[in-house]
């Protein structure tokens, strides 16, 4: 029996590549005829959520977050690190794994000090072109460090760095478009939008769509996640609109918009086959789209830390993705945009580049190495 901790949480980022991972850990442990234990580890609602989702065992420590800025957070959090030191070693001293992975961030930071205590293989990844604070740190003490860009292995020991990829969800990209329109009530002949900001929203984007949605809807079908936190708020807009517009534009709004508060792992690869463009943050998600082959429209986080999500979208821009800075994110340039790429010609040749930025077997790749142990 071999036991594997798979240490993450926060945002769906650290969250969705562990479930990817761990799905590939059972496909390869079953094909070799291992037996194998899994447990995932770390903070908040999206870890609980998806290894629920997964069937996937798990137990949840507090942690703490240093800003990058300023705030009274941070001298709270500083307690927080030794309530999460004493959790970690807790659940590690009973499950005592054979190996830990961790996905980087800060529900990751204690977890896999613990693990070096023990003397357990520490293995990590970076999702991000540039890595975050918490994985400089850890990659000094990992025994083998996984990286989705070839150009952020520099910031690590050459000899124990491995590039990747990053791990997503099979089920992503197997979504059937008819199934999915159907799903979502839309209508085949016209062309559908997925708009997304990551796991928790953003309201740029939401912003966004608000301003836009009478122009888009004329002539497109949304699919909208606009993030739990963001959802109330929006959706009484939604209904405002749809109630005082004229019996046509309010018609429009009710029959080509969908808004959603979160789409679990089933709804996303809905989402994904119903979409002719998607239109997102530079986060993780650029792995799963790029799996999907969909043409994108990704908008950098501008305060995101060292600048990582407009290094990413720098990187996704170059297999044909279109980055639109926050500073220029119009109705008049969306639109723009929309057009050019749904040019036949144009959408042909950008779906085929945005495939070859995808790394499918990343999840595999790292369960092979974890099952080397």
């Amino acid at each position: 029996m071999k036991r594997i901790l798979l240490v993450g949480g926060g945002s769906g980022g650290h969250v969705y590549p562990l479930v990817a991972v761990a799905n590939a850990l059972q496909k390869k442990a079953q094909q070799a005829g291992v037996s194998i234990e899994l447990m995932a580890l770390g903070e908040g609602k999206f870890l609980k959520r998806a290894a629920t989702e997964a069937g996937l065992k798990f137990k949840l420590v507090v942690s703490g977050k240093m800003r990058r800025y300023a705030s009274a957070f941070n001298l709270l959090d500083i307690f927080k690190l030794p309530v999460s030191f004493v959790q970690s070693l807790w659940h590690l001293y009973w499950f005592m794994p054979d190996a830990v992975f961790a996905k980087g961030g800060h529900a990751s930071l204690m977890p896999a000090v613990a693990a070096k205590i023990f003397a357990i293989p520490l293995y990590i990844h970076e999702t991000d072109s540039i890595p975050g604070q918490v994985n400089k740190f850890l990659g000094g003490l990992a025994d083998k460090i996984f990286v989705s860009f070839p150009s952020s292995a520099k910031y690590f020991n050459a000899v124990k760095t491995v590039v990747t990829g990053n791990p997503v969800r099979s089920e992503i990209a197997s979504g059937n478009r008819n199934a999915a329109l159907e799903f979502f009530k839309l209508d085949s002949s016209k062309k559908t939008i997925f708009v997304f900001g990551g796991s928790q929203g953003a309201k740029v984007l939401n912003g966004l769509i608000m301003s836009s949605l009478l122009a888009l809807t004329a002539d497109y079908q949304i699919i909208h996640q606009c993030g739990e936190g963001n959802y109330s708020d929006m959706d009484v807009e939604i209904k405002r609109l749809t109630e005082e517009k004229a019996n046509t534009l309010g018609e429009a709004i009710r029959k080509n918009y969908r808004l959603f508060a979160f789409l679990n792992a089933n709804e996303m690869a809905f989402a994904y086959a119903a979409a002719d463009i998607i239109i997102s943050r530079a986060g993780g998600s650029i792995f799963e789209m790029a799996m999907t082959g969909k043409p994108s429209i990704i908008t950098p986080l501008e305060d995101s830390a060292s600048d990582h999500q407009r290094q990413n979208a720098v990187e996704f821009s170059n297999y044909g993705a279109v980055i639109i800075e926050e500073q220029n994110l119009t109705t008049h340039i969306l639109l723009n945009e929309l057009q050019n790429i749904l040019k036949p010609d144009n959408y042909a040749a950008l779906s085929q580049k945005i495939k070859q930025f995808a790394v499918p077997d990343a999840a595999d790749r790292i369960a092979i190495e974890l099952l080397k142990f």
